[in-house]
């Protein structure tokens, strides 16, 4: 309802009358009269809904009195319609959403009662009564599933005795649906019937679920919260598993880094601990605490034109490096492969020394590099190793003429024949072809 309030669009002033519909009354009464004692009664509907300017209804009235009576006259009129028309389209719109066919309806209709119909219950199933048959007829059988529906929306009721009658929602959609037959649907086959249909918009069954609603929703708040509380519990253990798994993926990364990086330096020897011994001028004897392993290392200033480390063990050469801590890594990794170069023999004990050996070159001399060495493992000092033949010189380069393709008189011409004995035949060493000379 809403409270009587000024209405701008009044001339001259005025207050809108109330009504029982949402929307704001288009009536009300505006000053009327000499001394503007009467009244007048204005009206938006019946005015010009172009420009918004309300209609006079009626003449003036004398008294302020008679003007609202007769307003009140006039908007009942335009609320009359207006309630008409919504309870039209509310009848239209239940239709539509209720889901009814002809069989329905004939159900609920001869659950009525009138006129000897009626539907009950005979033991095996549901039969029905049409209007106007005999008295004691048995009627014929209708579905189990299609009463049940009925029954379930709340259209139907059934008695203690076995009869079904139509309830009060039965009653009122006969009443919506009587001069709409036409519009019903057709019956629904064989096991295609709807998992329910819809009560009666207003109904009594649409208010005993809505109080059945009510009274479960304390029920259905502590089944949410259990719900939520178990939601969180395990997304937190969900959460802490999650975690876990990561910290033991990043851990077990950790490890197999640290075994990589540990296998990686007993590998190369990072962690051994070499003890340089100085032996003479440019010589060292290199140990190790965990082998017992002899190492010889050598400064060769000679052969080269950088100063070079060669590295010795038992006699037998090795490696040269042109750098100090080149050699301390192939010392290292030679004592962790534990493969020792050699036999071993007796040698003096060498003066402990507190200097390594210099990481510096010690000169530059511009000397011919002497030959690659050869590979002398497993090989000791007394059988050195082959070397490989000499290489042949080759002769000067020939020219190689198919005798096929030159004439028979140049063949067999002095000059050629001159020529060949000269040069000597054409033969072919190592893929090329030359001219031994006689």
């Amino acid at each position: 309802m809403h409270a009587p309030a000024r209405a701008p669009w009044i001339p001259g002033g005025g207050t809108a009358l109330e009504w029982g519909l949402r929307p704001p009354c288009p009536v009300g009464v505006g000053p009327g009269g000499y001394r503007g004692e009467g009244g007048k009664v204005w009206c938006l509907d019946c005015g010009d809904r172009y420009t918004g300017r309300p209609a006079q209804v009626g003449e003036d009235h004398i008294h302020q009195d008679d003007a609202h009576h007769a307003a009140r006259l006039h908007a009942d009129d335009h609320e009359g319609e207006l309630r008409r028309f919504i309870t039209a389209e509310r009848t239209r719109e239940t239709r539509e959403k209720s889901g009814w066919t002809t069989r329905v309806y004939a159900l609920v209709a001869a659950a009525i009662g009138e006129d000897y119909s009626g539907v009950w219950w005979d033991g095996t199933g549901y039969r029905l009564v049409p209007s106007g048959a005999r008295l004691n007829a048995k009627g014929r059988r209708v579905r189990r599933r299609v009463v049940e529906l009925v029954l379930a929306a709340g259209f139907l009721r059934r008695e203690d005795n076995g009869d079904v009658v139509a309830a009060a929602d039965g009653r009122a959609m006969l009443t919506i649906w009587r001069h709409h037959r036409t519009d019903l649907a057709e019956p629904w086959p064989a096991r295609h019937e709807p998992q329910a249909l819809p009560p009666l918009p207003g109904g009594q069954e649409a208010a005993r679920r809505r109080e059945a609603a009510r009274q479960r929703m304390p029920e259905l708040e502590r089944q949410a919260a259990q719900s939520r509380a178990e939601f969180l519990r395990r997304r937190e253990e969900a959460e802490r598993q999650h975690q876990a798994e990561l910290a033991a993926a990043r851990q077990r990364r950790a490890d197999e880094q640290a075994e990589r990086v540990h296998a990686e330096r007993a590998h190369t020897g990072a962690d051994i601990d070499l003890t340089w011994s100085a032996v003479g001028a440019g010589r060292w004897s290199v140990t190790s605490a965990d082998h017992d392993r002899r190492l010889n290392v050598v400064l060769n200033d000679r052969d080269f034109a950088t100063d070079m480390y060669e590295i010795r063990e038992n006699g037998h050469f090795i490696s040269r490096h042109p750098d100090c801590h080149h050699a301390e890594a192939t010392l290292r990794q030679l004592l962790a492969d534990g493969v020792e170069v050699g036999e071993r023999t007796p040698e003096p004990t060498p003066a402990a020394s507190t200097h390594r050996c210099s990481t510096s070159l010690a000169g530059r001399w511009h000397q011919a590099p002497p030959a690659p060495p050869a590979r002398t493992e497993g090989l000791t000092p007394d059988t050195p190793p082959l070397q490989p033949p000499a290489r042949r010189p080759m002769g000067r380069p020939g020219l190689r003429v198919d005798q096929a393709l030159l004439p028979r008189e140049r063949l067999t011409s002095s000059p050629f024949r001159e020529h060949r004995a000269r040069r000597g035949p054409v033969v072919s060493e190592a893929g090329r072809w030359t001219r031994r000379t006689t």
